[in-house]
């Protein structure tokens, strides 16, 4: 088939490659537009795009697919599907009706719960036990199209962003070049949506990533923690220093600290009070600039800081 691509990030790259151990033709890529990031706001290839140059195949970036001009050119490819995975923008009508067997998405949840952006921080920050991939023929909606196939897996108990996205790459390293022959055949059917059990993962953004002792319990901070490692890092401040925390135990046995209040218990580590008398044992965290070190190692080489302050806190995103 004449696959036409769209994603942006390293998991949409990961699938890129997928498809090109295949023997389809990728007619071009879709990927949003370069970005500035950095100390130096250095220009920023998509991980899709790295993978694409390096295959020589055509890029696109448009800053949006509503433009007439736009449309045609991606026409004059022929596709026969177009293949989404985490791409970012919006795409109309007018380019879900070019291809000749349809649009798919893959997405990272078990729709329709976790429609959206964000679907695994999600997923792992709400605590529950299966995700998987789904593929899905694409509708103007958001994730709201038919239902073509289901890949669970199950979430562990120190599951995170990272691990889990590598169980859902290896899901569709295993799957999606089997699906797409199937596809061609046309021996699939799609199963329309059900209309209840649905929820939306919105973009992460600082309320998401900023720690709240008081209002969260160890289990919900630590899930949280978990949900942000590595790809983004929850934080907290601590004095004016933002302070990046990637791994963590929780405890709900009575405690004497108040929320955000600091200890360094006996084994020289790092433990915080959350809502309801439950506590936090962190295990390894981050300074501005700095690489992430253990626990035992912060506290050793951030004494004054952490004794002129002895809590953590939050403040207004």
């Amino acid at each position: 088939m004449k696959i036409l691509f769209a994603g942006t990030p390293s998991f949409a790259a990961k699938h890129l490659e997928i498809l090109l151990k295949g023997d389809h033709e990728i007619v071009s890529v879709l990927t949003q537009p370069d970005k500035r990031s950095g100390r130096g706001k250095r220009i920023a290839f998509s991980a899709v795009k790295e993978i694409a140059i390096e295959n020589k195949l055509k890029v696109l970036q448009p800053k949006s697919l509503k433009e007439e001009n736009f449309v045609k050119e991606l026409s004059d490819l022929e596709p026969d599907i177009f293949l989404v995975v985490a791409y970012g923008l919006l795409i109309p009508q007018s380019v879900l009706d070019l291809p000749k067997l349809g649009c798919i998405n893959v997405h990272a949840s078990l729709l329709p719960r976790w429609r959206g952006a964000a679907p695994i921080e999600n997923c792992l920050a709400a605590g529950d036990s299966q995700s998987g991939i789904t593929i899905m023929a694409m509708t103007e909606g958001l994730d709201e199209g038919p239902i073509l196939r289901k890949f669970i897996c199950e979430i562990e108990k120190k599951e995170t962003l990272g691990s889990l996205e590598q169980k859902f790459i290896q899901i569709s390293s295993e799957n999606l070049l089997p699906f797409l022959k199937e596809y061609e055949a046309k021996t699939i059917q799609g199963v329309l949506q059900p209309e209840t059990g649905s929820t939306y993962a919105n973009k992460i953004d600082n309320s998401f990533k900023q720690l709240n002792w008081t209002t969260e319990t160890s289990n919900e901070i630590e899930r949280r923690i978990r949900s942000l490692n590595p790809k983004h890092g929850a934080y907290t401040y601590l004095g004016d220093e933002r302070i990046k925390i990637f791994s963590a135990s929780a405890f709900e046995d009575l405690n004497h600290l108040e929320p955000g209040q600091i200890n360094i218990n006996s084994k020289g580590s790092l433990e915080v009070g959350c809502k309801n008398n439950s506590y936090l044992e962190i295990e390894t965290l981050q300074m501005p600039g700095k690489k992430i070190v253990s626990s035992e190692e912060f506290v050793r080489g951030y004494k004054s800081t952490l004794y002129s302050n002895l809590k953590f806190s939050q403040r207004n995103t």
